[in-house]
């Protein structure tokens, strides 16, 4: 019995052992990290011997990949570059090179070469040298787009030193003919014209380029510290954090932090491994952004384009600008490209430049794309087009003492947005090295012609002017304004934020309107037709039918309807001093840099004191007063709907029959 009796101890004792042992390693099994380590490839997805992955900022692109030379220079596809890194490294398809402009020079960069070409200038006769790189800067294969036209990806978030390149670049042939793209650019040749960093690890091959920079909340590691793939202590590591170690803290939850490491690799870390977070100022120390030196006026611009079509249209001059004030800049519609060469067509004068300089105006040449015997898309993708077209206009302008030169391309198509941009880059060069000023032409900025780099023409140009008409044009499907404050203040305020500089925006208003005729047949089919009327006809035609306009609050204009004996609607959304007061009152109180009008010839004189008076307003009395009139605006409509509302009621109310 006694022996039973401890036989049954010792077995429940073995038990008890057993199930502590079984619960102790479950408990170890559950609650110890795991040491495993994600696989680089898992990580980065696999690649081939000559690639590496790219980490930009906080994004890891799936769809491109980097390309390591013999020697580990980096080189990053072309397309991305253009993309998301500097769109002013250009691929000049008809030389087979690419182009970089500062400035005051163009790179001509060939594939395959450490040498390039250096002009002091823009165009073949300027003065050149030869410089050259610690390796070749452009590579180029016979894989993927030879154009570069296919998008790149977005991309990427963290610190990092610049990535070394090779003293001397030796790829093979062999090696580039395996890659994804036609071109690749190195990436250390990039980043001296770039606002990035970049760090290449050779053992995950992968490369992180931090485009970002300012204030960023960043956490140094308290111990050591391994950094998984997911929160969680099962989860696989995929980098190792030092004491002292810093991060980039992108999320932070219960006991785990996400962050990015020095070379880009993001994963999660634990809360207590690590010094309460911080936000810290991060600088691309050592990078030196390229300076585009602008000419600016004293004060405000205040243009007035000129239409001249002929040689007589000169002539005309004094006559055309009697009772003008206020007006600093004309611009003659002098200048029309003629063909695909970029020959240029010109109706300039000395003695028109001599005469308005006497008057103590500035002459800004405008040139124009509206030649039916031309494709603006095939001048523009042609380098040789573009110099030619940029040498004719400065010869132009040295030989008739132009004061600038006005860009008003209005047929750019969304294939052209690259070649575009290139031209003014290019004529900016010319413009600079030669003391006149250059204006660009723009229209408002809608989804649609979003393809338009406004914020880089700005960049590079003197003065861009936003065409704040045509919001109801020929061939509209409804009858409306011209030009409503709406209009006017939305472009200017998109304009701001997309971070075109207040003082070289300029918003152009206009001298002309449209009368709207809207009539019906027997079937109820509806047409909408209508005219151009200047300021002048719109008085004509007031007096005539003896009207007289109202106030409308929503569009800011005077606004006039009535129907004809044969049933047809005419509207007039008039632009007169009022209107104009409001729409120049935009530019005092937004800072812009000035105000052009279209056109000379269409205004009643009235006119000019009231815009030169209103430009003149010192910026907060303009925010103050364009405050008070918008104000008055909505008290206006609230009770043009009460009333209309009191109206509809009493009509409910009367007895039928």
């Amino acid at each position: 019995m006694r022996r039973r009796q401890v036989r049954r101890r010792l077995f429940l004792l073995i038990l008890i052992a057993v199930i502590l042992i079984v619960i102790a390693v479950y408990l170890i099994i559950r609650y110890t990290p795991t040491s495993k380590r994600m696989a680089y490839e898992d990580y980065f997805g696999t690649m081939k011997d000559n690639e590496a992955a790219i980490m930009l900022q906080d994004q890891l692109l799936t769809d491109q990949r980097a390309f390591v030379s013999e020697a580990g220079a980096v080189y990053l596809p072309y397309t991305l570059v253009r993309e998301a890194l500097n769109e002013r490294f250009f691929w000049d398809e008809e030389q087979s090179q690419l182009l970089f402009t500062t400035a005051t020079q163009t790179f001509e960069i060939p594939a395959g070469s450490a040498s390039y070409r250096v002009i002091d200038g823009t165009l073949p006769d300027d003065p050149s040298q030869e410089a050259s790189f610690s390796e070749k800067i452009l590579l180029q294969g016979t894989g993927g787009e030879k154009n570069a036209d296919s998008d790149a990806s977005s991309g990427a978030d963290s610190d990092g030193a610049e990535a070394s390149g090779a003293e001397n670049g030796s790829e093979s042939a062999d090696r580039l003919e395996e890659a994804d793209a036609a071109l690749y650019l190195s990436l250390s040749f990039l980043s001296q014209f770039t606002d990035i960093a970049s760090v290449y690890n050779p053992d995950s091959r992968h490369v992180f380029i931090r485009t970002q920079w300012g204030s960023v909340l960043t956490a140094n590691a308290r111990k050591e510290a391994a950094v998984r793939y997911q929160g969680g202590i099962k989860s696989p590591i995929v980098a190792d954090l030092f004491q002292g170690d810093q991060v980039c803290v992108l999320a932070q939850e219960t006991n785990w932090m996400k962050v990015q490491t020095r070379d880009g690799i993001i994963g999660w870390v634990k809360s207590n491994r690590m010094e309460e977070p911080e936000t810290t100022e991060l600088k691309n120390e050592g990078f030196t952004p390229i300076e585009y030196p602008s000419i600016s006026m004293d004060g405000k611009v205040a243009l007035v384009w000129h239409m001249v079509s002929n040689q007589e249209d000169n002539k005309n001059l004094a006559a055309a600008t009697e009772g003008m004030t206020g007006i600093n800049v004309i611009s003659p519609t002098w200048f029309s490209l003629a063909d695909n060469e970029g020959n240029v067509d010109s109706r300039g004068s000395t003695a028109y430049v001599e005469e308005a300089h006497n008057m103590g105006l500035q002459v800004w040449g405008l040139v124009d794309d509206f030649s039916a015997d031309m494709d603006n898309s095939v001048m523009l993708a042609s380098t040789r087009a573009r110099r030619n077209c940029i040498n004719q206009l400065i010869g132009y302008a040295k030989t008739l003492n132009l004061d600038g030169i006005n860009i008003d391309f209005e047929h750019i198509d969304p294939g052209d947005r690259y070649t575009y941009t290139e031209f003014i880059r290019e004529i900016s060069i010319s413009c600079r090295m030669n003391s006149l000023v250059l204006s660009v032409d723009t229209y408002p900025p809608y989804e649609f012609n979003a393809y338009l780099n406004r914020p880089e023409i700005a960049a590079v140009c003197d003065y861009l002017i936003n065409m704040g008409y045509d919001e109801h044009y020929v061939g509209s499907e409804t009858a409306g304004s011209v030009a409503s404050i709406g209009y006017e203040e939305g472009a200017i305020t998109n304009l701001l934020l997309m971070g075109v500089p207040a003082n070289k925006l300029v918003s152009a208003i206009p001298f002309y309107t449209r009368i709207w005729y809207t009539s019906q047949d027997g079937d109820g089919n509806i047409y909408i037709n209508s005219e151009e009327l200047s300021m002048r006809a719109v008085n004509g035609t007031l007096k005539s039918w003896n009207l007289t306009p109202s106030w409308d609050p929503v569009t800011a204009q005077n606004y006039i309807g009535w129907y004809t004996d044969e049933g047809v609607l005419c509207e007039i959304w008039i632009e007169d001093a009022d209107s104009l007061r409001r729409k120049s009152l935009l530019v005092s109180a937004n800072g812009l840099a000035g105000c052009a009008i279209w056109a000379l010839g269409f205004q009643d004189n009235s006119v000019w004191n009231v815009i030169s008076d209103t430009l003149a307003l010192p910026r907060e009395e303009a925010v103050t007063l364009n405050e008070q009139l918008k104000a008055q605006d909505k008290q206006e409509m609230a009770r043009s709907i009460e009333a209309q509302s009191s109206t509809e009621s009493e009509t409910a109310l009367l007895p039928a029959g």
